[in-house]
């Protein structure tokens, strides 16, 4: 590895870790109604104003030994997982296609679908403001990646069979759902967007069947479907021309 590479990297992981805490912020406050932006950071536990040395992604968590510096409550796990998580994304994206639009792509996908996903599960909604731009984002970026047909063509495929699985099981699935998978097709196209049919439809299912045989669940425990589609549709785009040859060749 060169300096200039050796630079580059270090400053991917930076903007990486970056990303993942301001990550954390969107996860915590898009279900509860709150703005990103305003006010500054804050532990959630005592409402104190968090300063610069509380904000050091990954490395405040260390350093503060996973407690509030000012009402020691524990920190929870999800905000370093979420930051590590992120800059190990975010890397892998680059080293696997390079440092430009698809990279880009790439890092917007992810944070879409980490949002969503973990949002689901701990609110069981997805909001608006990420599946929309998430949208619109995929529109935007298909000139420089999979084309504006085929983003369009996987949008319409997978948005518009969750809408029909929506109508059909009278509220089996929930709307946001429908948003993500429109979403998830805008940037994986057409044939992206079977292989994440098959994928989430897969895991979801065998995800189901461990509630009810195991957990004692019944028909109509909700299954939030959102964490199987995004983890889906994040494999598809790394290696989705690979599970494609393998599943049809």
């Amino acid at each position: 590895m060169n300096a200039g590479t050796l630079e580059l990297s270090i400053l991917i992981i930076f903007i990486s870790l970056c990303a993942g805490s301001f990550l954390n912020v969107v996860i915590y406050r898009l279900p509860r109604g709150q703005s990103v932006v305003w006010p500054g950071s804050y532990c959630p536990r005592c409402g104190h104003g968090l300063g610069i040395l509380d904000l050091i992604p990954l490395f405040s968590y260390i350093i503060l030994g996973g407690k509030c510096r000012y009402c020691q409550q524990t920190i929870a796990r999800q905000y370093p997982l979420v930051e590590l998580g992120t800059a190990l994304a975010f890397y892998l994206i680059y080293w696997q296609r390079g440092f430009g639009i698809e990279m880009i792509a790439g890092w917007l996908l992810f944070s879409f679908l980490l949002t969503a996903a973990l949002i689901d599960v701990a609110a069981a909604i997805i909001p608006d403001w990420i599946t929309f731009p998430g949208m619109a984002a995929g529109i935007l970026l298909a000139p420089y990646t999979i084309g504006w047909q085929d983003a369009l063509l996987g949008m319409f495929f997978l948005g518009g069979f969750f809408l029909l699985v929506l109508l059909l099981s009278r509220g089996g699935m929930g709307g946001g759902d429908v948003k993500l998978a429109g979403l998830i097709g805008s940037f994986c196209g057409l044939r992206g967007a079977l292989l994440v049919f098959l994928l989430s439809s897969l895991s979801g299912g065998v995800w189901a069947l461990y509630l009810l045989l195991v957990q004692g669940a019944n028909g109509k425990t909700a299954v939030r479907f959102g964490p199987f589609l995004s983890g889906a549709a994040f494999l598809v785009w790394l290696v989705g021309e690979e599970l494609w040859y393998y599943l049809w060749f």
